[in-house]
């Protein structure tokens, strides 16, 4: 295996025309917040389990407010995981495959944007949505129920020489890839905007909903029965991807959503990365920057 190991930086003079908006909270999240505060304390069982249910539930559908000429020449499928539903998409006749991998409250077509340099390269693209969102079935998920749903397209398409994940997505690909399915080989991996460690995630809502200790500590315990592993083990800085043989991680040094603290931690960690850094698109902007789905797909090509 070739060892990549290198920094690098996006060259681009690509100007968004739009700027990412700072994450908005609900205004039920004030009412959580006080019922939490209370029923925290005096029923922690109870409140840890409805912090999850909160936790695990999108809050939105992503939902397009336009169609495009991409949305439109969509090939859309359906496949079976357990007894959910869920909806795929498809483009180019390609003899290999990439699958596009979305994040959370997102859907697979937000990933549309790398399927025109793909295309250009000779693969056939594929996106689905995950388990709660977009058109597919479920109204909760979490880590290892996303993962489930990966593992099941990847059989669906039979393989694919690459996976494009974003965020929370690909959190659950390297789950799926390591834990669930480490019998599938992927030649190339991207993971942009990625989350390392599933204990700071979940502290973060814990800050968030301000869930006090007793509740907090039910709420771990709840999270570690769905997903059977404890949550201070699920790092993707301390995973070995065997079956995966490049990765190119990807941030955004302005990213305020997931700190770019996370892609360092998992490329100083994985022998087999380059790390590709941004700066001033955020979170979510960064995959519109065509500067970024051609090197991406030019990354995909490369021996």
């Amino acid at each position: 295996m070739e060892t990549l190991k290198k920094i690098e930086y996006l060259e681009t003079a690509y100007v968004d025309p739009v700027k990412e908006k700072p994450t908005k909270y609900p205004p039920l999240l004030k009412v959580a917040r006080f019922l939490f505060s209370v029923g925290g304390y005096i029923f922690p069982r109870k409140a840890g389990r409805t912090a999850y249910k909160l936790f695990s539930t999108p809050r939105i559908r992503a939902r397009h407010r336009t169609s495009d000429d991409l949305l439109e020449s969509a090939r859309i499928f359906e496949f079976m995981y357990g007894k959910q539903l869920l909806k795929g998409y498809e483009w180019g006749r390609g003899d290999k495959t990439i699958l596009l991998v979305h994040g959370w409250e997102s859907r697979g077509t937000a990933l549309r944007y790398f399927v025109p340099p793909l295309l250009e390269k000779g693969f056939k693209v594929v996106a689905f949505d995950g388990p709660a969102h977009g058109n597919s079935g479920g109204k909760r998920t979490n880590l290892l129920h996303f993962a489930g749903a990966i593992k099941a397209i990847l059989k669906q398409i039979g393989g694919a020489q690459g996976v494009i994940t974003h965020s929370f997505g690909g959190a659950s690909t390297v789950f799926a890839l390591s834990r669930l399915a480490p019998d599938i080989n992927i030649n190339k991996l991207v993971l942009i905007g990625v989350p390392d460690r599933m204990e700071e995630v979940l502290q973060n809502a814990v800050d968030t909903m301000k869930i006090p200790p007793p509740a907090a500590r039910s709420f771990y315990r709840y999270i570690e029965n769905k997903v059977k592993i404890p949550v201070e083990s699920i790092a993707l800085s301390e995973t070995n991807l065997h079956n995966v043989k490049d990765v190119l991680i990807v941030h955004d040094e302005s990213d305020i959503v997931v700190s770019p603290k996370n892609a360092r931690s998992v490329f100083a960690a994985w022998d087999n990365a380059t790390l590709l850094l941004a700066n001033g698109y955020g979170h979510y902007r960064l995959m519109k920057n065509p500067d970024l789905t051609a090197r991406v797909a030019n990354f995909m090509v490369a021996i």
